[in-house]
């Protein structure tokens, strides 16, 4: 059995990467609305099935790994796209959807794993695997944007309105959440990055993570500016050799088109990935 591993752009993966491991990215739709102002929607069942389809001419299996439903309703048209080119349920499937509630490198890098398999089986087992011990922080210039989009609550909107404060959030299966509030720009960024040692088992504020140290896999998101995410890459590589941790990869991408309409142009994320091996 071959296998073909089909997401979307919110994996912010980058094109050379997909393209050379044969991964098919379904864009999402990033739309204008009467005012003029940026939106976003869920890729068609038409555009999925027509991927799914291509997919199909190539493999024998298509593992379709989406971005979390809390996130987008991506998932409930995958669903239906599958169950197009499947419409026996008692016959064997020939696409199978993932909801791995996740979003950004925690997907891309889920995909990743998944491509390396022979089966969907398989695939599925490294994608969940990886995903669940996945970790993605982020910062925002301003959380207007999430919160006009429904990704965050009015509360958490006007946290990020006082003055000076900067909320350090965590993208998880039920949502967007806020780690903790830090006061100005450069603590916050720097606090970003000693969350992400700690995820990978370094020390975090001078006191030993509880999570064990293992080799890890990193990505680095940015919004519009390459050199935030060039700059940020570099301090992240050297606070983990700080810590004595094993980085096997580093991947950085900015967001996706979609992805930045809810996040603005100074977004920077992290993803800490445990390195699953062969």
């Amino acid at each position: 059995m071959s296998l073909a591993v089909v997401t979307d752009s919110a994996a912010c993966l980058p094109a050379a990467l997909a393209a050379e491991r044969g991964i098919e990215v379904v864009e999402l739709p990033v739309l204008t609305d009467d005012e003029g102002a940026a939106t976003t929607s869920r890729p068609s069942v038409a555009a999925l099935t027509e991927a799914y389809g291509r997919a199909l001419e190539r493999a024998d299996e298509v593992l379709a790994l989406h971005v979390g439903a809390a996130l987008s309703g991506t998932v409930d048209n995958a669903l239906l796209a599958a169950r197009a080119l499947d419409p026996h349920e008692d016959g064997a499937r020939r696409v199978t959807v993932l909801d791995l509630g996740v979003s950004g490198g925690a997907l891309g890098l889920a995909v990743l794993a998944a491509a390396e398999a022979g089966s969907a089986r398989r695939g599925a087992a490294r994608a969940r695997e990886l995903a669940a011990r996945s970790s993605l922080f982020f910062l925002v210039e301003d959380l207007s944007c999430l919160h006009r989009g429904g990704r965050v609550d009015r509360t958490t909107a006007l946290l990020g309105s006082t003055l000076g404060i900067r909320p350090v959030l965590r993208v998880a299966t039920t949502g967007i959440e806020v780690v903790e509030a830090v006061r100005g720009r450069g603590r916050a960024r720097r606090r970003l990055i000693e969350l992400a040692v700690g995820e990978a088992g370094g020390p975090v504020g001078g006191r030993r993570s509880r999570r064990p140290a293992t080799p890890v896999q990193l990505a680095v998101h940015y919004g519009d500016d390459p050199a935030d995410g060039r700059e940020l890459e570099n301090d992240l590589a050297e606070a983990m050799a700080q810590a004595g941790t094993t980085v096997e990869t580093i991947m950085r991408s900015p967001a996706d088109a979609a992805t930045r309409v809810h996040v603005g142009p100074g977004a920077l994320g992290v993803v800490v990935a445990p390195a699953l091996g062969g």
